[in-house]
């Protein structure tokens, strides 16, 4: 090809390949007609090393402390004084991003499914109380937004509390010896491993879903009496002779989520230094959603029982070390530890 180049000055002369003439072109466009790739191996080679020059580019792996103690400043700082719980009294919750499920093992090797959520920046936001909202409760903060997208009211709200702007703001209904100061940050220590929580979201979309998605219907015979593809019907939606209209609220398919559910989870792991907390059994809503953790009710919290819960929230004592990372305490006896007793013996059934 270097032989049927024409240079004209400034120009190059390069064939037309349907008729054989040449075509001038300028001398620096010559350098990317010439050097194209060769096959695209070689373009996803290129891509390749460019992968490892941002993979040799990441951050070390962050180094977790084993320990950690705080000081009389910092306690002072909290304004918060340890105190005994009271006949039904009731704690604030948390708010906490859903980061995904993993897998943990515990000291005998079980393993278990947890999901992982982050508390991400949760501070108090305001006091309700009954002298001046009529109801008591505590307003938390979750997350950054920014300042930009939010509203008028609540960048007030953020100016009055001395706190920065939030993505998520909630209320959990609390009684009046744990109402908590504005501009506290909730810690993952407010839980203990082991505590039974009530976790709240929203479930995913899942689309238009059939009456036996939808509602869990068992479904029409599978072989006898069941004709013409009847088998996943919903069945009969109205009378027949008395009423001939379709009653408000009747089952049947449609667009199945988001809608609230409320989970009965147990605290599994808590890790202070990035605020996560690795709940023991499945999570609703999308990764990235915005849930509640807070104590558990009723029977759930007979559980509990046992468990020492700090009241209104966990306050340190200074000079005292304080654990990063807490488990779940295992089990007395060994999972994997079975009776030699025979399950069957062949000669009782003769």
């Amino acid at each position: 090809m270097g032989s049927r180049l024409m240079s004209i000055g400034s120009s190059v002369l390069l064939p037309r390949r349907n008729f054989g003439s040449t075509v001038a072109v300028n001398s620096h466009k010559v350098e990317s007609f010439c050097k194209p790739y060769a096959s695209r191996w070689i373009k996803r080679l290129n891509r390749m090393q460019q992968k490892k020059k941002f993979a040799l580019m990441r951050p070390e792996a962050l180094t977790i402390p084993e320990s950690e103690t705080f000081s009389e400043a910092q306690i002072q700082r909290l304004g918060l004084t340890p105190q005994s719980a009271i006949w039904n009294t009731r704690r604030c919750g948390v708010l906490a991003y859903k980061l995904g499920c993993m897998s943990l093992w515990d000291d005998w090797g079980e393993r278990h499914m947890v999901t992982v959520c982050h508390v991400d920046r949760c501070v108090v936001l305001e006091k309700r109380t009954i002298a001046s909202h009529g109801y008591e409760a505590v307003q938390l903060g979750l997350g950054y937004r920014n300042i930009n997208r939010q509203s008028k009211q609540n960048i007030g709200r953020f100016i009055k509390s001395g706190v920065g702007s939030k993505d998520h703001i909630a209320e959990f209904k609390c009684s009046s010896d744990c109402l908590l100061p504005v501009g506290h940050y909730m810690s993952v220590r407010h839980f203990t491993p082991g505590q039974w929580v009530f976790v709240s979201g929203w479930s995913q979309a899942k689309g238009f879903k059939g009456a036996m998605r939808r509602w869990h219907f068992g479904g029409q015979n599978a072989s006898h009496g069941t004709e013409c593809k009847a088998h996943s019907a919903p069945g009969s939606i109205a009378q027949g002779k008395s009423v001939h209209i379709v009653w408000r609220g009747t089952k049947m398919g449609g667009h199945d989520g988001p809608d609230p559910r409320v989970t009965n989870c147990r605290v599994f792991r808590i890790e202070a230094y990035r605020n996560l907390i690795f709940l023991k059994g499945a999570v609703p809503g999308d990764v990235g959603s915005v849930i509640k953790i807070r104590d558990a009710l009723g029977i759930s919290a007979r559980k509990n029982r046992g468990l020492h819960i700090p009241y209104p929230t966990f306050v340190p004592i200074a000079g005292q070390s304080y654990p990063i990372t807490l488990q779940e305490v295992p089990k007395e006896r060994d999972p994997f530890l079975f009776t030699e007793d025979p399950m069957y013996d062949h000669h009782l059934s003769q």
